[in-house]
């Protein structure tokens, strides 16, 4: 069972104001679902675009994709991130909004530990 980080944006179908209330609708119902099937994550919604991270074992991910997908509260889904998973960082939130800064300050906090990570690595085989 390979851990797995997914990451998404789309188009909210509704206005942004109830846009933001489906968002909050949405953690409030996956949050069981999403800790049964080993799924963390953490999503956010700002002027009418919905942005999540979905962290699990591979199959779990790519089964609440499916779903995602059809979901008819957004369209335009655009994949950003789909690639294999060294260790969480959501692991404390089976499925949690965070405010749009919080959510990308989160985004920007974990690129920058990639980057070092792959900096570490290249030099270990300098060697």
């Amino acid at each position: 069972m390979r851990l797995w980080k997914l990451s998404y944006i789309s188009t909210a179908v509704a206005a942004p104001d109830e846009a933001l209330h489906q968002l909050h609708e949405i953690c409030a119902r996956s949050d069981d679902r999403n800790a049964r099937a080993g799924i963390s994550s953490i999503a956010t919604v700002h002027r009418g675009r919905f942005a999540q991270v979905i962290e699990g074992p591979e199959d779990a991910v790519r089964a609440l994709l499916r779903r995602i997908m059809g979901d008819p509260r957004h369209h335009s889904v655009l994949v950003l991130a789909d690639a294999p998973l060294v260790e969480r960082r959501y692991a404390d939130w089976s499925m949690t909004y965070r405010d749009p800064k919080a959510f990308i300050h989160d985004q920007i906090d974990d690129i920058l530990k990639q980057t070092a990570d792959v900096v570490r690595a290249m030099k270990a085989t300098w060697h």
